[in-house]
Order: structure tokens, then sequence, then C-alpha cells
């Protein structure tokens, strides 16, 4: 650990230890610590190797549970920020409705939104700023006259869409217009954390805010390409 994470621990030879080492480092370094102790479950057995990881995993997924802490362990002991089982199912989802290659670029910046979200402290502005890239990407290549992502080019180029492909469905065509209109309140809200060049970069959302943003962008990234889909090619 010192040596991975750059940090003097001294020595210690007890495991009685380990709670003044946690007590003692940041937060961030507690997480790391998970993903490098995993890594040093080293055996000549590869098949003994994997059942010690796995206990592993388990033991420590375990603790996470139990403290109920807001992060989870992937298969590789990676840790990663987690809101609830709704939030990971949207993210999850999100990126299998992005899986065609011209999606690249969308997907990469929704998985930056919480990669922003892992950092220590949480940077809810960030994963914000990233959801909305992300949507602009989409958007822009749906329509790729469109300038930027705002809510006069979602009026120019999205309602056209959405009036077209539920022209024959009543009610729903005028449940798909509030969703536009509720998209273009996300864009203008999503706009108070750009940073424009010249001006003072805003202060963190509230997490709860930034959560509840990116939440938004997933559901409007996976109607987009929905849409997408329906375009006249």
């Amino acid at each position: 650990m010192s040596r991975e994470l750059g940090l003097q621990l001294g020595q210690y030879n007890y495991p009685s230890s380990w709670l003044r080492i946690m007590n003692a480092i940041e937060l961030r370094d507690v997480l790391d610590s998970v993903t490098i102790r995993y890594q040093c479950i080293d055996h000549y057995d590869e098949h003994q190797q994997r059942r010690e990881r796995k206990s592993f995993l388990a033991e420590a997924r375990r603790i996470f549970q139990e403290e109920q802490v807001r992060y989870r362990i992937d298969d590789e002991a990676g840790v990663h920020f987690a809101q609830d089982s709704e939030f990971e199912r949207m993210r999850v989802s999100t990126i299998a409705s992005l899986t065609d290659a011209r999606f690249d670029g969308v997907r990469a910046a929704f998985d930056e939104a919480f990669v922003c979200l892992d950092r220590q402290p949480v940077d809810g502005k960030g994963g914000l700023r990233s959801a909305f890239f992300a949507s602009e990407a989409l958007f822009r290549l749906m329509f790729p006259t469109a300038h930027q992502l705002s809510g006069g080019e979602v009026r120019k180029h999205l309602q056209p869409l959405v009036d077209a492909v539920y022209a024959a469905q009543k009610p729903a065509i005028y449940l798909a217009q509030k969703q536009v209109q509720s998209f273009t309140d996300w864009i203008d809200g999503a706009h108070f954390y750009r940073h424009e060049p010249g001006t003072e970069d805003p202060a963190q959302p509230p997490l709860e805010l930034a959560i509840f943003m990116i939440s938004q962008a997933g559901g409007f990234i996976r109607w987009l390409a929905f849409l997408d889909a329906k375009r006249p090619r």
C-alpha cells in the first residue's frame, strides 16, 4: 500500500495496526486499498487464487452492505460510487441502449459521468456536465445541423420527429410532447453548471440534485436512441 498509494505508513507488524492505518488515511486511499489487497492475493495454484479472491470480494461486499456505504465493488475489486439499485440499473440500461459503434462517443461521455462520481470528493458537477455532453453528442448525431443542445434546437429538430413518430397515437403524443418540454427544462437546468470561458466556475451542486440530473439524462438518452432508430434515413 505504501508503494501503490504513495503513503508513508511506517512499520506495522500486527493485524490490529490496520485500524490505526485506516483511521489515519483519506477515504480515497481506504477505497483504493480494497483493490490493492485484491490484487495482492497471489497463488501459484490459479484455482486457489480464484477461490481466495472470490472469498475476499464476498467479504468486502458484505462489509460494504452492512455498513450501508455509498459504494459498490466490481468483479476486479474496483470501488465505485453507488446511489442505489435503481441508479445502477439506469446506468446499465442506458449503456445497453448505446451499443451501436456510432454511439461510442456518447457512451464514453456517459461513462465519464460515473467516473466523476467515483472521485474523492465526489465530483457531481463533473458528472452532470458529462451527462450533458453525452446528451448533446447524441442529439447532434441525430441532427447534424443542430448548433448545440438547447431548448430552441430541441423545438426545431426533435419536436417534429416526436410529432411524426406519435402522430397516430393519442394521448401518447401529448405525453411525448410534455417529455420534449421536460427535456428542454433539463437542458436549461444543466446550463447553470456549464463553465463558460471568462466566467467563474460554479460551485458543486448538492449531490442529490447531481444524481437526479444524471438519472434524468439516462432516461432522455434512452428515449433519444429509440427515436434515432425511427428517423427516416
